[in-house]
């Protein structure tokens, strides 16, 4: 039944609540209390509904007492009803009985109840405010209707409902009918300062248990009071300011996170057996849907309903608040014990089937969550679908990610590749990993590969077919199998593209569950949470087997894809993930990586200008946002950074390149490529000789680390050849060039400037002069230009020299490739150069000029058979006449030929014969046989 009281509210006081008998200050409350006041201003007109709606324990019915207790002689009498469970006819009656005396208006018999207090109302003389208490017990969409009509009514009556829940109350459809004033759990719980300051106010020792206990009960004032054991007459004493701490020997085990412990397991001890098993289950799990408890019951949705009505009204579930289908979270104060009391209250595989089943709802929202909860129910097939689904997202996630990954037997990851190459991505960058320990988890990914790929590409389509062969591509590009590499980048690139992937991101993920146990599942497409790896492989093997224009199309894929998730609006996490790296902080990270690879592969290509204009686009985007690149996608933009040094000639930035890759040496994919640029650099200001020593030592040390990729095989073996021609070590630079395809370009032209620095003019001429641009680098169309000018100048071809080398310096500006004039005969180019100035054609004399001494490069005539023989003869000697012994020929005969030899060497005497001789590789030759 209903109560009603003709005296209510309380006496003016000093506005203090009151808890368990002790007045006990709760700051939130008089915040509130002082808000209210001052927002009425003495009038209960000012607001004709406010509401107050709050599970148990939060100080409701006290808090407006203390804001109405007063007025109850004024102007505004407030009188209380106070609701018991039941139907909502009494509450009318009670109200008709209040608001008779005070209203002109006489409802006629037989007039339901509510018609007639809603006539009371209109009719009503003088204000009134009526306080609806315990709400909870009638509430109804019904009910809440006529009380939002009935404060809508009068502006001389005020209502105040509150209550532990409500069905329609707090929501648009009432307060579209009246104004409505809600005082929620918000409203009404303690900050983190304020709980403080209670504590400090009783005198309530300063602990870290204190503190964590505080930050756990988010300001639930009943939580906060159990910490606290605020009715202990033990510790706390009544005194005239209130009730205190007293301290005394009970002080000593005083222990706020075990009180609050304590008081959750003695919940459980009176709750119904329903109830104990939701709140045993939210507490293993981020939130519980309607659905998902209606499963663990095995009942109908009433009765879940019901259920978890009342542990909301309890406060131990709470509402997530999100838009959809309502779901519940265990609050943070009870989540703790209940979790260990569950973890070995509920068997393993409950808790299991827990998991899956809430891992199942969120995959599409917060697949991060549900890839955790999917391998904490070891249910790994579903956890490696929403892995490929979401790559990029869940390995965001740096050390959570990887601690999961870590935590798996190998059995699993040999099961699930995707797991395993999941470990590798964020294992690789770490430095403090051993290089044993990634070649053991290549082995395992190649392995378990291997058996989800038995046929490769043809393997019968099953589940993640597609990201599966991208894994598999990968694989086989870092093994060094670039004809497979290549082969399985055109199979995905004719099964995937950007609209496709869009248009499937919306919706791959929710299918996750479904889609580890379909057979037929190789049309699924890189869903949006994976889209970024996904562009960055395709772009790493294309360069990686020369093809730049795929390479660039896909790295300014992954670009305008980050670009799209920083500028996207963001609404925050969904409530049920544990994500911490935003998609706008995921987009940023991922820009770095994207710049960082098309500045590398510019500088592959050729094109340093452009490379460093998105270093600079870089370096300023990371100084704005923060944001560091994924795993090692950010060492092309130290690579590009040291080949822009290079040309440069600025040590320091070179320098400080190369301090930040030595970091990853044992692991740094294109390490000959820094090499390059090192080497490159040290020709400039050391000289040739110092160069190629620094290469070759370069390259031995770096195989101890590392092995040579094949992919960088072709540009190491090239630049040597080139180092050993301009010093003049024709044989070895042949040796090398032999090495590579005799068609490929790169070797072409290499062959072409052994035949300049031989002397052989004519020859390089007709082979500059077969290789098309087409299937070029940039930096190979200079050097085809370069070789072709000194080439035809050499033949005497004056006007295709200068046509040639006006073509090759508009490149060189073009694409600022100023090192590329090192690499030809410094004597032949430097005429050249003057000719074209002569003639008009260009200027470059200047910048020839300044072409350190060292480091020109020379073209020495070659040596015939004789006088390499004598050469040989005296270095073996030392003497002439012991020289022409050996040789059967007279001293003079040898000093003939020794003057031949040094003019051909551009030497003086017989030492510096013998060094520069020894640096061409001529003292190794073998002995030729005697004519």
């Amino acid at each position: 039944m209903l109560r009603f009281n003709d005296a209510p509210g309380t006496q003016p006081h000093d506005r203090r609540a009151v808890i368990d008998g002790a007045r006990v200050a709760l700051p939130s409350r008089c915040r509130l209390i002082e808000r209210l006041i001052e927002e009425t201003a003495g009038s209960a007109g000012m607001q004709r509904l406010t509401l107050v709606c709050a599970p148990t324990g939060y100080g409701k019915t006290a808090t407006i007492a203390d804001w109405l207790g007063g007025d109850t002689a004024g102007a505004f009498p407030v009188r209380w009803l106070h609701c018991v469970q039941g139907p909502s006819q009494p509450l009318w009656e009670s109200m008709i009985a209040v608001l008779a005396p005070l209203s002109d208006a006489r409802p006629a018999e037989g007039t339901a109840p509510a018609a007639s207090v809603l006539a009371l109302a209109r009719g009503l003389r003088s204000g009134i405010t009526l306080v609806v208490d315990d709400y909870q017990l009638i509430t109804s969409a019904a009910t809440d209707m006529a009380l939002a009509e009935l404060s809508a009514a009068s502006p001389q009556l005020s209502l105040v409902v509150i209550g532990r829940r409500v069905t329609l109350l707090d929501g648009p459809l009432v307060s579209a009918t009246t104004r409505v004033r809600i005082i929620g759990t918000d409203d009404l719980k303690l900050t983190p300062a304020e709980a403080a300051e209670l504590a400090q106010s009783l005198g309530v020792p300063v602990s870290p248990s204190l503190a964590a206990a505080i930050e756990r009960c988010d300001g639930w004032p009943l939580a906060i009071r159990a910490a606290l054991n605020l009715g202990s007459d033990v510790l706390y004493a009544d005194t005239a300011a209130g009730r205190v701490w007293s301290g005394g020997p009970a002080a000593r085990t005083f222990d706020p996170l075990a009180n609050l412990g304590a008081y959750a397991l003695a919940s459980l001890e009176i709750m119904h057996p329903d109830a104990r098993s939701v709140v045993l289950a939210s507490a293993q799990i981020d939130s519980f849907s309607l659905a998902q408890i209606r499963d663990l019951l095995g009942t109908d949705d009433a009765a879940a309903t019901a259920t978890v009505q009342h542990l909301t009204e309890l406060g131990f579930l709470v509402p997530t608040g999100e838009a959809g289908p309502p779901e519940y979270r265990c609050h943070r104060a009870m989540r703790t014990p209940f979790a260990e009391f569950a973890a070995n209250a509920i068997p393993l595989a409950e808790r299991q089937a827990l998991y899956r089943g809430r891992a199942a709802e969120i995959a599409a929202t917060a697949p991060f969550t549900a890839f955790r909860l999917f391998c904490a129910a070891e249910d790994f097939a579903a956890a490696e679908v929403v892995l490929a689904q979401n790559f990029t997202t869940l390995t965001d996630e740096g050390d959570a990610c990887a601690s999961m990954l870590r935590a798996l037997p190998e059995s699993v990851l040999h099961t699930y590749p995707t797991l395993t190459a999941a470990l590798l991505f964020l294992e690789n960058p770490q430095v403090g990993v051993s290089p044993s320990r990634l070649r053991y988890l290549l082995q395992l990914w190649q392995s378990g590969l291997a058996r989800r790929l038995p046929e490769g590409a043809k393997t019968a389509p099953g589940p993640l077919h597609l990201h599966l062969l991208c894994e598999s591509m990968v694989m086989n590009r870092v093994l060094g199998d670039l004809d497979a590499a290549r082969a399985l980048l055109h199979h995905i690139e004719a099964r995937f593209t950007p609209a496709q992937a869009l248009a499937q991101s919306a919706n791959a993920a929710s299918a996750a569950v479904a889609l580890a146990d379909s057979d037929d599942a190789g049309a699924v497409l890189a869903g949006n949470g994976s889209l970024s790896v996904f562009y960055r492989e395709l772009a790493g093997t294309a360069l990686a087997v020369g093809d730049f224009g795929r390479a660039r199309r896909n790295l300014k894929r992954l670009r305008r894809h980050a670009e799209r998730k920083i500028s996207a609006p963001w609404h925050g996490f969904p409530h049920a993930s544990t994500r911490t790296v935003t998609d706008a902080e995921s987009g940023a990270n991922w820009l770095v990586g994207a710049l960082a690879e098309l500045a590398f592969t510019d500088t592959i290509d050729g094109h340093i200008r452009r490379a460093g204009e998105l270093l600079y686009e870089l370096d300023t985007h990371v100084a704005t946002s923060g944001a560091t690149a994924p795993g090692l996608a950010w060492v092309g933009a130290e690579i590009a950074r040291a080949h822009l040094a290079q040309e440069n000639g600025d040590g320091a930035l070179l320098e400080r390149a190369r301090e930040r890759l030595s970091l990853i040496g044992d692991r740094l994919e294109p390490w000959p490529m820094l090499l390059i640029a090192e080497a490159a650099a040290i020709r400039g200001s050391r000289g040739i000789e110092f160069a190629l020593t620094h290469f070759v030592a370069g390259l031995a040390a770096g195989t101890q680390l590392a092995p040579i990729p094949k992919a960088w095989c072709p540009y190491i073996v090239n630049f040597e050849a080139m180092l050993n021609s301009s010093v003049g070590n024709l044989t070895r630079a042949a040796e090398l060039i032999a090495r590579g395809p005799a068609d490929e370009p790169s070797f072409r032209l290499e062959r072409a400037r052994l035949e300049v620095f031989s002397g052989n003019d004519v020859e390089a001429l007709l082979l500059a002069q077969g290789v098309g641009d087409p299937g070029t680098t940039k930096r190979q169309r200079v050097d085809r230009r370069l070789i072709t000018a000194v080439a035809a100048w050499g033949c005497g071809h004056t006007d295709e020299a200068l046509t040639a080398l006006q073509a090759a310096v508009e490149l060189i500006d073009k694409y600022f490739l100023p090192a590329m004039l090192l690499s030809v005969p410094y004597e032949l180019l430097h005429g050249l150069a003057v000719a074209a100035r002569e003639a008009g054609v260009c200027d470059i004399v200047d910048m020839v000029e300044r072409i350190p001494g060292p480091a020109r490069a020379q073209r020495f005539e070659q040596l015939t058979e004789m006088e390499l023989r004598t050469l040989l003869a005296i270095a073996e000697h030392r003497n002439a006449n012991q020289a022409a012994s050996s040789l059967f020929v007279t001293a003079g005969t040898v000093k003939k030929h020794l003057a031949a030899v040094y003019r051909k060497l551009g030497v003086r005497d017989r030492d510096s014969a013998i060094l520069r001789a020894g640096k061409m590789g001529l003292l190794a030759a073998p002995l030729p046989a005697a004519g």
